[in-house]
């Protein structure tokens, strides 16, 4: 399943996108992988593909969310494919 990170402001000076993938990465473990990523109109993205299956899926989007928040990016919003608003990550927790 697509799950589509959306960066609605820009990260604080110590962090940039590539730092925000690498959490990503490890929250994912062996459940997914980040497939891509973008940039524009003061926003940017990152591509997420959840391997498990539809039961297991609610878990791994806790794992992101909960990732982002550790490193205080509660504000990131994740969007499953399903959703075509998404949450904050702080709301997902």
């Amino acid at each position: 399943m697509f799950v589509e990170v959306i960066g609605p402001q820009p990260l604080p000076d110590d962090i940039d996108r590539d730092d925000v993938e690498d959490l990503l990465v490890a929250a994912l473990g062996e459940d997914g992988e980040v497939t891509g990523a973008g940039s524009g109109s003061g926003r940017w993205h990152l591509d997420v593909e959840v391997s498990t299956g539809s039961g297991e899926f609610q878990i791994v989007l806790r794992r992101l969310a909960a990732a982002l928040v550790e490193h205080d990016l509660g504000w990131i919003v994740l969007r499953p494919e399903q959703d075509e608003v998404g949450a904050t990550a702080s709301q997902i927790l």
